[in-house]
């Protein structure tokens, strides 16, 4: 069993790595994806022993035969660039550089980064840190997987809600071409930018593209916010039932902008994974495509 051959506005979702990664891959075709994310590792440990040889020869047949266009992958919840304290700076510095390193093995094109949390040190001392951080591991790596900067909703002390904090990270790493940028429309209504139509998505494009370059939006989450706009609530809701609403969708995988842009789903699964099964053919339906 192989994916869809769609090739413009494709779909998938997070899939899970139990029992390995090229398990996640056939699971991705199962539920019907185009594109599928992953976890390099466990989310929630720091570090994991390297990846087998016979783990990435297994994965990288199950990605030949999948015809999925797109593998990507997520960066563990742990990783804070702008820790205050020096251990978990630390940690967090050479736990990304560790992801990095499964990440060129399993030739993911970009690993999708939370910026980091400055903790009560303002701002602009923890946007300088994270710069600091990726200074740090870019010179101890050198691969091909580029960091992509995931928008955030602003809980706490979250960086990455304002689109000002993406492009000074952009602008100011002296290794521009190694990041990139992950949309999610949760974080972004959370954070306070409208989504809800096509008039809204329009002026949200053009406002992003007047601080950094479109064709830097490597990767967007599609998901529904059980939060208000504004709220910084980041809690995903399943598409339509939430605060955004279905509309938001439907233009998006119709809208010429997001046409070369994975777009993938981390809302609620349901047993036995339904809820994405579902929510797939509902996005590919109204691209166009009839239900299976």
């Amino acid at each position: 069993m192989t994916a869809s051959t769609n090739n413009t506005h494709r779909v998938g979702v997070h899939v899970s790595i139990s029992g390995g990664h090229d398990k996640g891959v056939r699971q991705a075709v199962g539920l019907g994806c185009e594109v599928a994310q992953v976890f390099t590792k466990n989310n929630m440990q720091w570090f994991a022993p390297p990846l087998a040889d016979s783990a990435v020869d297994a994965y990288r047949r199950a990605r030949e035969e999948s015809g999925l266009s797109m593998v990507f992958g997520h960066a563990g919840y742990l990783i804070n660039l702008a820790a205050t304290k020096p251990e978990n700076l630390e940690k967090s510095r050479e736990s990304l550089l560790r992801e990095l390193v499964r990440s060129d093995q399993l030739e993911l094109p970009f690993l999708i980064l939370h910026p980091g949390a400055h903790l009560g040190e303002g701002e602009e001392a923890g946007l300088r840190l994270i710069l600091e951080s990726l200074d740090w591991v870019f010179e101890r790596h050198e691969g091909r997987t580029r960091i992509a900067m995931e928008v955030t909703a602003g809980q706490g002390t979250c960086l990455g809600a304002r689109i000002e904090h993406l492009a000074t990270l952009l602008n100011g790493c002296p290794c521009p071409e190694r990041l990139a940028v992950c949309l999610d429309t949760c974080h972004l209504f959370a954070a306070g930018f409208d989504l809800r139509t096509r008039a809204d998505i329009d002026r949200f494009i053009d406002g992003f593209s007047k601080l950094i370059p479109w064709d830097q939006v490597v990767c967007v989450h599609l998901n529904d916010s059980k939060g208000a706009l504004g709220s910084r609530l980041d809690r995903h809701e399943l598409l339509g039932e939430g605060k955004i609403g279905w509309d938001c969708f439907r233009e998006i995988v119709n809208h010429p902008a997001f046409a070369e842009i994975p777009l993938c789903l981390e809302t609620p699964k349901g047993k036995d994974n339904i809820n994405d099964r579902n929510t797939l053919a509902k996005l590919k339906e109204a691209r166009g495509e009839p239900a299976p």
